[in-house]
């Protein structure tokens, strides 16, 4: 799909690195792909979650550049060896990971075949959650899916529960695990406008939250529909905010990571109005589709949520 842009890449007015603190490996040739692309928008380093075992060949393409999160998917975290599962946390560091990911999605229920998908609450991932505290490992954790996904896709709450019911255990979590830093994938799923009240005061109640900003396009849809209000929000919590879009290294489509970067960078850094998503939002896709309305946050804040937070929560 070719980009349509409203403004030239020079004329971003942040000049500064960017740390992509969101990114998936799935292919080695598409990743070298994200890396051309992310050079073009001076991201210098990344955080990678890596989908396989195997981490060496990234390590001696690219030295430095990125920091490795081991995934824990559904089907390692809802196993019945789960005791292997909580050893490996203790390696993770001589393996090269720096981070753990894990995904808590009501999908999952489709995809496993076990009676009950046990919640983000739940004491058998007590164990899980106090290792990484002792072992002073960081974990970027999905624990939500947009608003969108709960009437098109799990509209069943019998099923799927809710969303406030999936944002309610991952506070118990909170509550649980105080000694653990926990980068939340996607604005901890409530970049909803009617979301951000509750979003501001989990990140004023829990000093251990962070979150990140992927997916491009739930972050450009839901912010941009209060501009002022999600401008306010940024700034009040610019020290707990990290860039990321979210992209996966999989295809060899050069459009996919360049609007995606491309949308998030006009989003935090111009006050553009209704400027055309360059890619298919498939959630609005029958609605008039997508439109970005830039936040135009100060340089400072970007300087803080595009590099800084990254550096400071990984200790770099």
């Amino acid at each position: 799909m070719k980009l349509s842009r409203c403004v030239n890449l020079t004329e971003l007015r942040y000049q500064g690195p960017i740390f992509d603190a969101h990114s998936h490996v799935a292919d080695e040739q598409a990743l070298d792909l994200y890396v051309k692309i992310a050079n073009r928008y001076n991201v210098e380093q990344s955080l990678l979650i890596v989908h396989g075992s195997d981490i060496s060949a990234y390590q001696k393409k690219y030295p430095d550049r990125f920091i490795y999160a081991k995934y824990f998917s559904g089907w390692i975290l809802f196993s019945d060896d789960f005791d292997q599962t909580v050893s490996e946390i203790y390696t993770l560091r001589e393996d090269g990971y720096g981070m753990a990911k894990m995904h808590f999605a009501p999908f999952w229920g489709d995809r496993l075949d076990i009676d009950l998908v046990p919640t983000v609450d739940d004491e058998r991932f007590d164990i899980f959650f106090d290792t990484l505290a002792k072992e002073n490992i960081p974990v970027v954790i999905h624990i939500g899916d947009p608003d969108t996904y709960f009437t098109q896709r799990y509209s069943d709450e019998r099923v799927y529960g809710t969303k406030e019911d999936h944002i309610q255990e991952f506070e118990n979590r909170l509550r649980k695990s105080p000694e653990v830093t926990f980068q939340v994938a996607h604005f901890l799923a409530q970049p909803e406008i009617h979301r951000q009240e509750n979003l501001s005061r989990m990140l004023e109640t829990y000093p251990n939250l962070n979150i990140d900003t992927g997916s491009a396009r739930w972050m450009v849809r839901e912010l941009g529909k209060d501009v002022e209000r999600s401008r306010n929000l940024i700034i009040e919590y610019q020290d707990r905010i990290l860039f990321g879009i979210d992209c996966v290294a999989r295809t060899m489509d050069e459009s996919y990571y360049d609007g995606r970067f491309w949308s998030e960078r006009m989003l935090f850094e111009t006050d553009v109005r209704d400027a055309p998503l360059p890619f298919v939002d498939k959630d609005t896709v029958h609605l008039g589709g997508t439109y970005i309305n830039g936040l135009d946050l100060p340089t400072t804040v970007l300087e803080k949520i595009y590099w800084q937070n990254a550096h400071r929560l990984h200790d770099l």
